[in-house]
């Protein structure tokens, strides 16, 4: 009668080492593979917007918007040097309407007070703003932009 030998500790001892280092092993694939996939993915749209606001005449001036939820800052460049805030009243597809708020200082940016910006969507990349008051009403393309740039 044939019977098998008995099974000692250091051959479980092995046999449990090796398992262990297959699981390890198993793991680390697995965590490589989806790290892979994170830094091959693509990365969400950048939310700036820039572009040239134009009144009437030729001439403008650069702005940047940069969208945040419910809400957008518009930071207009030289000669004009000014910040604006707004929040969202009205979106659609369509447009969005953002009221200003109160300015912090630049007499560009002060002659916008209670007025609005409306965003129109031309693309994922591009939008026209216009920035109206009473007093004002300037409107512009604007180009999907990394920040600063």
């Amino acid at each position: 009668m044939d019977t098998m030998p008995p099974i000692t500790s250091s051959h479980s001892t092995g046999r449990t080492l090796a398992v262990g280092i297959r699981a390890k092993i198993c793991i680390t694939a697995s965590l490589l593979a989806i790290s892979a996939v994170a830094l091959s993915a693509p990365r969400p749209p950048s939310n700036f917007f820039g572009g040239v606001l134009h009144a009437r005449g030729p001439h403008g001036v650069y702005t940047e918007i940069r969208f945040e939820p419910h809400r957008l800052v518009a930071q207009v460049h030289e000669p004009h040097m000014c910040v604006l805030h707004a929040h969202l009243v009205h979106g659609d597809p369509h447009a969005s309407r953002y009221a200003i708020e109160p300015p912090q200082g630049g007499r560009f940016c002060d002659e916008l007070v209670d007025g609005e910006i409306v965003i129109r969507p031309h693309s994922p990349n591009e939008v026209s703003a216009e920035f109206r008051s009473m007093r004002m009403d300037w409107s512009g393309e604007f180009r999907r932009r990394p920040p600063g740039h």
